[in-house]
């Protein structure tokens, strides 16, 4: 899938102060796992809301809160309709525990 923006965007100064502030606010984990409780770094902050060569004029979804998700690269192959496993992580009786691992296979 070809984008649909200039990819010189993401290469910019700004938005690498823009993302690298959110990752740091959301503590650099795919916030689509944690909400299953799976412990996963965020590799990607995505734009919920598509860039497109309409919409880049518009400062908030550009740069805001509100448009930004940080994902990892499964859940965010997983958007755009690509599909690739990634190692998961999450708690199970206090330890930290792949989403593969036996114990995970207990909790079901």
């Amino acid at each position: 899938m070809a984008r649909s923006i200039d990819r010189g965007f993401y290469e910019s100064p700004e938005w690498r102060r823009c993302k690298a502030v959110y990752m740091e606010s959301v503590n650099h984990l795919c916030e689509r796992c944690l909400a299953k409780g799976l412990y996963t770094p965020a590799r990607i902050v995505h734009h919920k809301v598509h860039l497109t060569r309409e919409n880049m004029k518009d400062q908030a979804l550009l740069y805001g809160f509100d448009n930004l998700e940080a994902l990892c690269q499964a859940c965010h192959n997983e958007e755009h309709g690509r599909v690739k496993q990634q190692r998961r992580w999450k708690f199970i009786d206090g330890e930290l525990c792949t989403s593969d691992s036996p114990l995970d296979a207990t909790q079901n």
